[in-house]
């Protein structure tokens, strides 16, 4: 049980089937013994191939905004989030019942990973900064995946109230190789705003907040290419000054 707990607490803001109800059989009970693991290993990656995408696959996208650091002379937000991935990759597929096995947490370059680009980053040199958090996989192929990052983008920032008016912002992402019939990418959960949360700032609170997601069409293609975009409207928090007699 205890197993089942650090996960939903690692997955709080998540809300993902596997921890929404502890009496379902499929996922109740510890992950296992160190034994059973490891021959589940050596089963399931015997073949796998994790540069090749899993087939019709779904990926559910969204994030957790933490903190922001704003530059506005030079219309530049850096965040503070947490990204939130959820696939089914049906070749991690294992019978739990044998096993004793209802999670299995990997190394985070061990299985296929949504290649999910901020395309109007700040950086670029990289999408983004995350830590090398481990993706946690489901005896039926469900993949959850839950890296904090640090991400910069550009912004159409004003200064004509400075420094009280409000700023817009938005995180545009999409996948950099897949189109739409090969990777599906939809808002987490159906969700039509960015998780906030967790949202903590001293300077900055956020006005306004939408998710949204577009197909893109291009003149050379025939095929779709989803995109998902966190917009903020933001404005600096008031502070009073005391002065001193």
């Amino acid at each position: 049980m205890k197993s089942l707990l650090s996960i939903c607490i690692l997955a709080a803001f998540v809300s993902f089937s596997n921890c929404e109800d502890v009496t379902k059989p499929l996922y109740k009970g510890a992950s296992g013994t160190a034994s059973a693991r490891s021959e589940l290993r050596k089963i399931l990656f015997l073949d796998y191939d994790r540069v090749n995408i899993p087939d019709d696959v779904k990926v559910k996208f969204g994030i957790t905004l933490l903190n922001i650091n704003v530059n506005e002379e030079k219309g530049i937000l850096e965040a503070d989030v947490w990204f939130k991935y959820a696939w089914t990759d049906s070749r991690l597929k294992w019978d739990n019942d044998s096993t004793g096995i209802n999670v299995l947490r990997v190394g985070n370059d061990e299985i296929w990973k949504p290649d999910i680009t901020l395309y109007n980053t700040a950086n670029m040199g990289e999408m983004a900064t995350c830590w090398d958090s481990m993706p946690l996989i489901y005896p039926n192929g469900d993949a959850l995946w839950v890296p904090p990052c640090k991400l910069s983008t550009y912004c159409n920032f004003t200064l004509d109230e400075y420094p009280m008016g409000e700023q817009k912002c938005q995180f545009k992402f999409g996948s950099w190789v897949y189109d739409g019939f090969i990777l599906d990418l939809q808002l987490y959960d159906d969700t039509t705003k960015a998780d906030v949360d967790y949202f903590s700032s001293k300077n900055w609170k956020i006005v306004s907040n939408v998710a949204t997601r577009v197909e893109k069409y291009y003149p050379c293609c025939v095929e779709p290419y989803p995109e998902v975009t966190f917009a903020f409207t933001i404005q600096r928090v008031h502070k009073e000054v005391c002065k001193q007699n």
